[in-house]
């Protein structure tokens, strides 16, 4: 079906690394949601009034709650492909982010209400009518919300949609929460024991932990949440591949939206090599690499001492003191400065967050203690720096 659907009102519907045609299939999803929604809103509410059942009118509520969390999407996705402009250079893709986190306090905010009709209806328990048919169409909600769910998730994971993903989280969450309530309905009537106060109450309860959830998950974005690890070392094999670049550390990731990201990063380059030969490679790489992965790439280079055999030798003893530890270390920006009672051995020392600060002391010393080994002389002089990729 979504395929059909796909085909029908998306053109050049391969090419999703275009803005419009992502932000047609943003609108697809956010339609079909909108419009399926509003069907389960109308004919839950119905059921709930006909068979005196708050949990299943609460979980119309609920739908009606993502109707609206899909027309914020709808809305975001217009916004967020708006062309880049005085006030916001970088784009407006982080609208996106505001709409999952809108959608979340929706989701909080019907979770509230079913919790307090609840409790009402715990104290004050009304009979539940049973019908067969009826039980019928909660059933086939059941599997509309399903295919709700795989058309968000399909989707949101296409174009890297936090605002559809989350509206899949929520489909999810609806299909588990139906699913209880026809079950509770049913044995409410075999055993004659109403348990609609209560089942609307877990219902509450639920909407308000997976509003949090998402809340939390959206929060952390917009605070500045790390690159992954997998996206870093692809950023990181593609400068690597040219020939010129040495080494790459210290890359740093601001994301202005699901798609677009400013990436800055150190590459080293033999200091041997004339600086204009070394700038115009860089350029080369911002350039080619940025289009290929659809970031904003600012690379600062970093000249390092080739065919030392002295700082070859620092290297290795630096690379096995840091093998000995379990965590993800690693070192860079190594060089010598000669003086004339001491020989200063500069270099960066990365750290891994969540190192534990008491090792610090120790690892200093296991440095400088197989440091001093090879010449007494050697001061080391150690930045020790966190990185910045999750």
């Amino acid at each position: 079906m979504l395929k059909l659907l796909i085909s029908i009102f998306i053109k050049d519907k391969d090419n999703i690394q275009d803005n419009k045609v992502r932000e047609n299939y943003g609108l697809l999803a956010a339609m079909v949601g909108i419009i399926s929604n509003l069907f389960l809103v109308g004919v839950k509410i119905t059921i709930g009034l006909i068979i005196n059942s708050l949990a299943v009118v609460a979980d119309g509520l609920n739908n009606l709650s993502d109707s609206i969390s899909s027309l914020v999407s709808l809305v975001s996705f217009k916004i967020s492909n708006r062309p880049a402009d005085k006030d916001h250079p970088f784009g407006h893709g982080r609208i996106e982010y505001v709409a999952a986190l809108i959608v979340s306090f929706l989701i909080l905010l019907v979770g509230y209400e079913i919790l307090k009709q609840s409790i009402g209806n715990i104290i004050n328990p009304k009979p539940l009518e049973f019908n067969l048919l009826l039980i019928g169409f909660l059933i086939l909600s059941v599997f509309i919300k399903v295919w709700q769910m795989l058309v968000n998730r399909k989707v949101g994971v296409m174009i890297n949609s936090e605002a559809l993903i989350a509206t899949s989280t929520d489909s999810r969450n609806d299909v588990l929460v139906t699913s209880g309530m026809i079950t509770a309905i049913i044995i409410s009537f075999i055993f004659n024991i109403n348990l609609d106060g209560y089942i609307s109450l877990l219902i509450g309860i639920f909407i308000l932990f997976s509003g949090v959830n998402i809340g939390k998950g959206i929060v952390s974005v917009l605070m500045g949440q790390s690159i992954k690890k997998e996206d870093a070392d692809k950023i990181k094999a593609a400068v690597l591949k040219y020939d010129g670049i040495l080494g790459v550390h210290d890359l740093i990731s601001h994301t202005y939206g699901p798609t677009y990201s400013m990436v800055s990063l150190h590459a080293e380059v033999a200091e041997d090599v004339s600086i204009e030969v070394s700038h115009e490679l860089i350029d080369k790489i911002e350039r080619e690499v940025g289009e290929e992965l659809s970031i904003f790439l600012v690379i600062h280079m970093d000249p390092v001492t080739m065919n030392d055999e002295r700082l070859d030798k620092l290297k290795i003893v630096v690379a096995d003191v840091l093998y000995n530890y379990e965590a993800e270390l690693s070192a860079h920006d190594f060089r010598l400065v000669d003086g004339h009672d001491q020989i200063n051995f500069i270099f960066d020392l990365e750290l891994p967050f969540g190192f534990d600060e008491e090792l610090k002391p120790d690892l200093e010393e296991k440095l400088i203690e197989e440091i001093k080994k090879i010449d007494s002389r050697y001061n080391m002089v150690v930045n020790m720096e966190y990185s910045f990729i999750g």
